[in-house]
């Protein structure tokens, strides 16, 4: 008996760390009835040739990868901060756990990117690897939230404690989760900032912070600054994982 083979998707991940994430993208993946492949530096023979593509979160990227957006200093005050850390503690133990720059992470997933875009094959960004694809196509990022947020708190957690509105009409994103506003999490430091020319911002928070990217041409890329891989429980974030799914499985020959 004959069973078409489930699409093989490449999730992109740190050399350390990044279990949870590859946990809960994978059975994301899997769920949608895809097969997943974890990818990591040390793991990567240099093969790309896969049927979708995800970059995961993780780790800023360095900025010799990227362009940096000039914005005006701030002073934030330290009642904000104990507010910040009060009500998202994630926000003040992330001062202690930052992983700091992946270089040789960059390289690999830069090479996934340029071949996902050459041949058309549909590839997903989430968090770092949404700001990734906007930096390599050629659009700006912020180094940090902070001066956009200015005197309000930063919020930083796994749960949907962030309201994601859209842009633009008839966008992908609104095809794939519905027309009502998304419900994200948060959990990044910096943002993207201009869109390179060949992308569009079709989703936003209040605070202006850029959420979802697409390509003006093509169906088969999406960026989104949460992680929906978290939400697991909330079918509106599966949708996304299915949409990617569905579009490596339209792929095959």
């Amino acid at each position: 008996m004959n069973r078409e083979k489930k699409p093989r998707i490449a999730i992109t991940g740190p050399n350390k760390s990044g279990f949870m994430a590859w946990l809960f993208t994978s059975l994301n993946i899997r769920l949608a009835k895809g097969k997943p492949y974890r990818i990591t530096p040390n793991s990567f023979n240099g093969v790309v040739d896969y049927d979708g593509i995800i970059i995961g979160g993780g780790s800023d990227i360095h900025p010799e990868n990227f362009c940096k957006e000039p914005v005006s200093k701030v002073t934030r005050s330290l009642s904000l901060r104990l507010k910040e850390w009060l009500l998202y503690p994630m926000e003040f133990f992330n001062r202690f756990g930052q992983a700091g720059f992946d270089k040789e992470r960059d390289a690999m997933e830069i090479e996934f990117i340029r071949h996902a875009l050459k041949n058309d094959i549909p590839i997903l960004g989430i968090c770092r690897g949404h700001q990734l694809l906007n930096a390599e196509l050629g659009g700006t990022m912020y180094e940090s939230t902070l001066p956009l947020l200015k005197h309000k708190a930063r919020i930083r957690t796994p749960f949907p404690r962030k309201k994601v509105l859209y842009t633009t009409h008839d966008s992908l994103i609104a095809k794939i989760a519905g027309d009502d506003p998304i419900k994200v999490n948060a959990i990044h430091s910096q943002a993207v900032a201009k869109p390179a020319q060949t992308l569009e911002v079709t989703a936003k928070e209040k605070a202006g912070i850029n959420q979802v990217i697409e390509g003006k041409k093509t169906d088969k890329l999406l960026g989104v600054q949460w992680h929906p891989e978290y939400l697991i429980y909330m079918k509106t974030h599966r949708k996304i994982f299915k949409w990617l799914v569905s579009e490596a499985k339209n792929d095959k020959k």
